[in-house]
């Protein structure tokens, strides 16, 4: 856990991320140079082992860099294992009801009595004294993400919403675009749930985040009251910055 990430994604405050896809430990520590201010693991769409994220887990310690998992579904087991080797939260995906958001918060925190429980991890230091303490500890810091890209979804909101431990709904365009019919995530059927959820974030106090391709897509989010932006992966920019060299390179030639 790095302390304050979640109380900084509660407070409205304007914060950038990237995805990582690339399951390496350099890649966490060469993120963490860039200045950003955490990073989301996608266990839903890149492959990661355990003992990988194991490692990649104590590089973001390491680095003082927020890491969040994107799990391939609402999985407790799967949950507390990768938030004991010290991850800060979990971007769930798919998050469709209030039951889905009430199953998603029984997976991490501790006080719901459901999330296996061992004082000898390492986010617990190897060894907590006071067992009580640490997994108080454990439940304010750690990080509770609904992802929302489901058509169906967008008529629960409020009832999302009303799950007080939900730091933040991230809004996935891809899938949304492709659940509401549409091909393009600047459909006006997308834009208009996107406004959808900033309004309910708005009305129930609840931080809303969003991935976006490029940063000039910040300043029209933020006035819907968007706050945190997760820019494109490793991968990604591994290939912009790829292509750029090698048109620069043409050039010279």
């Amino acid at each position: 856990m790095t302390d304050g990430f979640r109380q900084a994604v509660r407070s409205g405050r304007s914060l950038l991320g990237v995805f990582i896809k690339t399951a390496s430990h350099q890649i966490v520590e060469l993120i963490a140079l860039t200045g950003v201010d955490f990073a989301v693991i996608d266990a839903e769409h890149a492959p990661f082992d355990m003992a990988v994220l194991d490692r990649m887990a104590l590089a973001g310690r390491a680095a003082g860099l927020p890491l969040l998992i994107r799990p391939p579904k609402i999985e407790p087991g799967f949950i507390g294992q990768v938030l004991d080797l010290g991850l800060g939260g979990v971007v769930a995906p798919h998050v469709e009801s209030e039951a889905s958001a009430n199953a998603l918060v029984a997976a991490v925190r501790y006080d719901r009595g459901q999330r296996g429980f061992s004082p000898s991890t390492r986010a617990a230091n190897y060894g907590a004294p006071d067992a009580r303490a640490y997994r108080e500890a454990a439940d304010a810091a750690s990080s509770i993400w609904c992802q929302i890209e489901d058509a169906s979804t967008l008529d629960r909101l409020d009832a999302i919403c009303g799950v007080e431990d939900v730091d933040c709904l991230f809004v996935g365009r891809a899938d949304l675009a492709a659940s509401l019919g549409v091909e393009r995530q600047d459909d006006p059927a997308v834009k208009t749930a996107v406004e959808a959820v900033a309004a309910a974030g708005r009305a129930h106090g609840r931080t809303t985040g969003i991935y976006i391709g490029a940063p000039e897509e910040i300043p029209p989010l933020k006035a819907q009251g968007y706050s945190v932006f997760v820019c494109r992966s490793d991968q990604g920019w591994l290939r912009s910055e790829g292509r750029r060299i090698r048109h620069e390179a043409d050039a010279a030639f």
